[in-house]
């Protein structure tokens, strides 16, 4: 059956069944499109995605858009640039057959959804296998698949991991209540990518052997092993990490420093006798202690060195300083705001803005790939799908559904489409995308 991929890619000919939400299943599959994989995300109209209920805040208030709110999130073309959204309704029994159908024509199924829910959907390991044993069956629920795990029952999400295992603990300044870092949820992260390297060696696994394979990944394993230094530490040491806000065990002083400006602040490590030397050199009279001669006196008096560098810090500003630092050979920069990062000449020069097509709102902007192969750039055949936008391909291309059933399911609300499909809007900042991408007045040739 032909595939809908450039077949340079590294992944063209690769069909990934996808039944993710948020991050985690949704990240990786993103990562896996990127490179030429078919990504048939199959949603549902009574449960959305999280990430489409956030919608944006321009269309609200617009009754027009109610229908294809969920299209405008700015979030999707993250998670989901380069997929196919089939609309498929898993709870009813034809709907169920016609996922099945597509599932027997995929390499990978991906999920992150609970393991007691898809066992409930009856899309759980033994299932899928009984219709397609070579399948690279890929979940990735909170606490793994096995319902004799004490935790299997419970629901998690990427926000509250964090403090599961114990890394809101370390993060946040001592005298304060732990910080967390739910706004950023590293785990779902961290999961997604422990996924992907999980699926390419079940691939790899299937190419050697000829079978498929179960990969059972808990996110809640995968977050804990972020603390495998701290954790053989206090087993081996007996030494508990606690928090210690922006400073480090291994030397001092390394933090974070406020400049003249406003809300704008300074990162700054001098933790070897070269780098402290230039620090010194630049802040004296500043740094000229009795208490900051040795490395070990640095950190044993990291507070008050923190303090006498913060009083000469704050005669600066944050960008002159950073770069001072930087000609004098110490480790200093910015603490960006995703201002700085939107407008960083790194990033811009690099190309990690990417726009493409879209069906909804004519073109779209998302970040790119961090995951650069010399030979084979990463590519997207759109920048988000809008909800059910693709079941008729789908199904006609990689199930063969003739026209005849097609409508007969379509009637049967067993499969959906994209609703109004003429109904198209533009992105309030549209007209201004090729400030981030120089060049860019259209999508083509940009994809």
């Amino acid at each position: 059956m032909e595939n809908s991929s450039d077949a340079s890619s590294p992944l063209a000919g690769l069909r990934v069944f996808e039944l993710g939400i948020a991050i985690a299943a949704p990240n990786c599959g993103q990562k896996l499109a990127s490179y030429g994989a078919d990504v048939f995300k199959v949603e549902s109209l009574g449960n959305l995605d999280v990430v489409r209920l956030l919608g944006s805040a321009w269309a609200k208030d617009d009754p027009e858009m109610s229908r294809i709110l969920s299209d405008t999130s700015p979030y999707l073309p993250e998670m989901n640039a380069g997929k196919y959204s089939v609309g498929i309704d898993l709870k009813n029994e034809e709907g169920l057959k016609v996922a099945l159908r597509l599932l027997a024509q995929c390499d990978v199924f991906l999920s992150n959804i609970s393991a007691a829910a898809v066992v409930r959907l009856g899309l759980d390991y033994e299932a899928v296998k009984q219709i397609n044993p070579n399948i690279i069956y890929t979940q990735l629920p909170g606490f793994g698949s096995d319902p004799e795990l004490p935790y299997y029952h419970s629901l998690a999400w990427g926000p509250n991991q964090s403090p599961l295992v114990g890394l809101d603990s370390l993060t946040g300044f001592a005298e304060d209540p732990p910080a967390g870092v739910a706004t950023t949820a590293p785990p779902d992260y961290m999961s997604s990518l422990h996924a992907l390297v999980a699926i390419l060696a079940g691939l790899e696994h299937r190419d050697k052997t000829g079978r498929g394979v179960h990969v059972d990944l808990s996110q809640f394993e995968a977050t804990i092993s972020l603390l495998g230094p701290f954790l053989l530490d206090l087993d081996v040491n007996g030494r508990e990490q606690t928090r210690i806000g922006n400073a480090s065990i291994w030397g001092a002083p390394q933090g974070v420093y406020p400049s003249c400006e406003p809300e704008r602040w300074i990162a700054i490590t001098a933790d070897d006798a070269d780098s402290w030397q230039a620090l010194q050199e630049l802040a004296s009279p500043w740094l000229d202690s009795d208490l900051f001669l040795s490395e070990r006196d640095r950190v044993e008096n990291a507070q008050t060195l923190d303090q006498a560098l913060s009083d000469w810090t704050s005669k600066f500003s944050s960008d002159d300083l950073a770069a001072r630092l930087q000609s004098a050979g110490v480790a200093a920069h910015i603490v960006a705001t995703n201002e700085d990062i939107l407008n960083d000449n790194h990033v811009v020069n690099s190309d990690f803005y990417k726009v493409a097509p879209s069906t909804r709102l004519g073109r779209d902007l998302f970040t790119g790939s961090a995951i650069r192969l010399s030979e084979a750039p990463s590519r997207v055949r759109n920048a988000a799908p809008s909800l059910g936008e693709d079941t008729r391909e789908v199904l006609t291309k990689f199930v063969d559904i003739g026209p005849e059933e097609f409508e007969e399911l379509l009637a049967a609300e067993s499969i959906f489409e994209m609703a109004e499909p003429d109904l198209t809007f533009k992105r309030p900042w549209d007209d201004w995308i090729h400030i981030l991408i120089p060049g860019s007045e259209d999508a083509r040739d940009l994809t």
